[in-house]
């Protein structure tokens, strides 16, 4: 597989006609799910306070609505982002809340704390301490967003959604079948080609043959010139791998990045002088909204609900109390 440029031409074109928004990069690989299911039919599950279980102490907390999703906000979005961002966040990140908290019916708790599997969280305490002078004012910024967006939800035929989002995409939001092998209609891939405006949209990770074949050893037998290692491979649409032949077997683009530390799966690798060195495009899952693009689309105009119903194909931004 071999390196391919992106053309500084088109890059240029792009950038004379979006402007480049300098913001902090986000700490967090947004709200990763290894997997999902269908929640029952029922009403709109909404909640006024969800139980999470702290996977680090065993404990379960109950909390408010408004308690647990700014430590969500304030873990997963740069306080720097516009406040349309902030509250699109905010909505996406209650409603992927009610939807796992219906998924654990039965359960002591409704949500982790765990973002592998749920949301990050933060306490206010915590980023009061982090952001230092500042703290006042991305604490009131955020609660706003939260409080001018409460009891609103994210929708498709009248239940919440698997509402999943990740840092950056690649230029295009990923389906979520390609990405974890179970369809739904509300995540297709969708434009978000200001994500290419990020500086942190391309990042570089370089491996030492010895390194990459101790990563593989139990994947695959390599054999022959390290330049010849990788074969034919599978895209997404959006450009994720979903496969790559690597000295004649098959392996998935996925479980590349995570051997290697990718920030997505969306790579591109060349061998030289004695290193592997991948080429990242975007970051995090790439599946749902993209919160770069929607920081740039709220500094564009475009208002929490415009954002939402963008990335989330077929949906609707809906106040259920």
């Amino acid at each position: 597989m071999k390196k391919i440029l992106f053309s500084g031409l088109i890059i240029l074109a792009v950038m004379l006609l979006m402007p480049l928004a300098v913001l902090e990069r986000p700490e967090q690989v947004s709200a990763w799910t290894g997997g999902y299911a269908e929640i029952p039919d029922a009403p709109l599950a909404a909640s006024d306070s969800f139980r999470i279980l702290d996977t680090t102490s065993g404990e379960v907390t109950e909390m408010t609505a408004e308690e647990y999703i700014f430590g969500v906000v304030a873990a997963e979005m740069p306080a720097l982002y516009d406040t349309e961002a902030l509250k699109a966040q905010a909505v996406a990140a209650y409603t992927f809340a009610c939807y796992r908290r219906a998924e654990n019916t039965g359960k002591s708790y409704d949500l982790t704390t765990d973002h592998t599997t749920d949301q990050s969280f933060t306490t206010e305490e915590a980023v009061r301490e982090k952001w230092g002078d500042g703290a006042d004012e991305y604490c009131e910024k955020i609660k706003k967003a939260i409080e001018e967006t409460k009891g609103c939800m994210i929708t498709f035929d009248g239940k919440p959604i698997l509402a999943v989002y990740h840092a950056i995409s690649s230029g295009m939001t990923e389906a979520c079948e390609d990405i974890w092998g179970g369809k739904l209609e509300y995540l297709t891939p969708v434009s978000s080609l200001c994500d290419k405006l990020s500086p942190d949209y391309i990042s570089t990770v370089s491996v030492t043959a010895d390194e990459f074949k101790k990563a593989l050893s139990e994947e695959c037998e390599l054999s022959g010139s390290e330049s010849d290692y990788f074969g034919k491979e599978e895209r997404t649409e959006s450009g994720s791998v979903k496969t790559v032949e690597i000295c004649g077997t098959e392996i998935n683009g996925s479980r590349i990045r995570s051997l290697f530390s990718l920030r997505s799966s969306n790579f591109e690798v060349e061998y030289s002088g004695g290193n592997f060195v991948f080429t990242v495009y975007g970051y995090g899952h790439g599946v749902g909204m993209s919160q770069y693009g929607a920081d740039y689309m709220a500094k564009q105009g475009s208002d929490y609900k415009e954002i939402l119903t963008h990335y989330y194909s077929g949906c609707k931004v809906e106040k259920v109390f």
